[in-house]
Order: C-alpha cells, then sequence, then structure tokens
C-alpha cells in the first residue's frame, strides 16, 4: 500500500501545482521516481488516480473534522468550529482551491447539477454528529436527516461563494452566523 499511498501524494501534489489537467501519469510517475508503467500497474488510469486523490483526501478531512469537533463541548461550540473547518480548511485546500479557480468545469457539476451524490455524502456524515448531540441531550431538531441535509447545502454554499452578508473570509463573522442562525435550527 505504500506505492499507492506515495503515488496519490504524488498525484495530489502535481494536480495541485498544475491542475488536473496538466497532470499526466508521466508527471505522477516522475514526482514518485517510479517508471510509467509502474504507476499505471497500481492505479490504472488517470481517472481512477483522480478518484485515489479524492477518496485519500475526503478521508483525511473528514478525519481533521473529527478531531477538530471532539473537544466540543456543546452544539454551539460544535456548530462554530464545523462552518469554521468548512470555510476556511476546505476553501484553503491547494487542490479544492486550484480546481475552482482554474479548472472550475471539473469541480463545479459534481457539487451542482450532478451533486446529489456529495450532498448524499456529507449529509450522512454531518447526521452522525448531530445523532450524537441529540443522544447526549445537546440539541434537539425534528427531523436529523434534514437538518443535516440543510447544513450541508449551506456548506457548500459558503464554499462555493464566501461574499455575502456573512463574510466567509472573516472567522469572527463565520462565528457569529453559525451561533445566531445556524444553532436554532439545530434546536440547541
Amino acid at each position: 500500500m505504500a506505492i499507492i499511498d506515495d503515488i496519490v501524494e504524488a498525484a495530489l501534489a502535481e494536480f495541485s501545482e498544475v491542475g488536473i489537467r496538466r497532470t499526466s501519469i508521466n508527471d505522477v510517475a516522475r514526482r514518485t521516481g517510479l517508471g510509467r508503467a509502474t504507476v499505471y500497474r497500481y492505479v490504472g488510469s488517470k481517472d481512477r488516480l483522480i478518484q485515489l486523490v479524492i477518496k485519500a483526501e475526503t478521508r483525511r478531512l473528514y478525519a481533521e473534522f473529527d478531531r477538530a469537533v471532539a473537544s466540543c463541548e456543546d452544539a454551539a461550540e460544535w456548530i462554530e468550529t464545523a462552518l469554521d473547518f468548512v470555510v476556511h480548511k476546505i476553501r484553503g485546500h491547494p487542490l479544492f482551491d486550484r480546481v475552482l479557480h482554474r479548472e472550475p468545469e471539473i469541480l463545479l457539476p459534481a457539487l451542482t447539477i450532478r451533486g446529489g451524490p456529495v450532498l448524499a455524502f456529507y449529509r450522512s456524515l454531518i447526521a452522525r454528529q448531530l445523532r450524537g448531540m441529540k443522544d447526549r441531550g445537546q440539541i434537539n431538531p425534528e427531523n436529523i436527516d434534514g437538518t443535516a441535509e440543510t447544513l450541508a447545502r449551506l456548506a457548500i454554499s459558503f464554499v462555493l461563494t464566501p461574499e455575502g452578508v456573512v463574510d466567509g473570509d472573516d472567522p469572527k463573522a463565520v462565528s457569529a452566523f453559525a451561533r445566531d442562525v445556524l444553532l436554532p435550527i439545530l434546536g440547541g
């Protein structure tokens, strides 16, 4: 597995620096110090490599999110931490930022017109967190899945469109929005 991990890390770095479209398997092989045939043998096509990078980064970011919210003592702290993480960590991710600003045709359909799978994935992750808080008596939303979907949709919107009444670049404004607008949705 270490070779695949090295290939995925090299692809992430290459995609972040020059973009997905301009990156070839040869570029990734060169970055890892492996032969082109070896990279193909381990990951297959470039499309498969893209999927592996997205899967690895999604797992890494979700684990980081879990760590960020694990120490939250109440729903207010959780919603502030969660929204701050989404707005600043995801928007600041080098690959996401690169693709969003320089190759939006690759990313935008997956988050908008064909965004059902992404929305379902994040809805389920958020719902899991909300169920835990509800079990601890911290929140009391009427509909966990509907609330989770609302939060996922808002998070995607914040990531794609940081400008608005709430300045997505101002951590205090993001925290105030989370506390004043989103916390009541949770029933916390």
